[in-house]
């Protein structure tokens, strides 16, 4: 199962080619058709390029504008986009220690990276749908002005009471949480 697309052919023309096939009909008035004759590439391919070119210089950039194929535009920052990866590595390593003390049997390359490989969280992803990989929103505003000084004394009183009811240690709610 391909989880990203890759390119089966070359075509396309590189921005060199372009570039100078541009220049041919910018500087020497030769038509766009002759020229695309000319480097052998296609006559619209060609006057999209230069038709670009002139929008980017009027613009005042001088450089040349992309071609080809590309990706849409990105939606995190690069900062961004690190830190949710080192989120993710660390739930695949989760995942590979569950499949090691469960004693499940798993691909040699988990043991190697010591974490479940892309695949496998792609396909758990989908099996999964009501996970979603999201930021957490942000504190409610009755929520942050109720932490406060008095709330977290009388929830400590409250917790020493049912402590000292039940005479639990915190052994006790520890060997619950595991």
């Amino acid at each position: 199962m391909p989880r990203s697309w890759k390119r089966q052919t070359d075509r396309g023309v590189p921005l060199s080619i372009l570039e100078r096939a541009s220049n041919d009909v910018r500087n020497q008035g030769k038509s766009t058709r002759s020229v695309a004759k000319l480097y052998g590439i296609c006559h619209v391919t060609l006057h999209r390029f230069c038709k670009e070119r002139k929008k980017v210089e009027e613009q005042g950039s001088m450089e040349l504008p992309r071609v080809g194929y590309h990706s849409g535009k990105k939606v995190f920052t690069d900062e961004q986009e690190k830190e949710l990866t080192e989120y993710l590595m660390r739930v695949k390593e989760l995942a590979y220690q569950l499949a090691v003390k469960h004693g499940c049997k798993h691909p040699k390359s988990w043991d190697k990276f010591s974490r479940a490989g892309p695949d496998w969280f792609s396909a758990y992803m989908k099996r999964n749908p009501t996970l979603s990989i999201r930021s957490a929103e942000a504190t409610s505003l009755a929520r942050a002005t109720s932490f406060n000084q008095h709330n977290v004394a009388m929830f400590f009183k409250k917790f020493d009471e049912v402590l000292k009811r039940h005479t639990l240690t915190a052994n006790d709610i520890l060997m619950r949480l595991a």
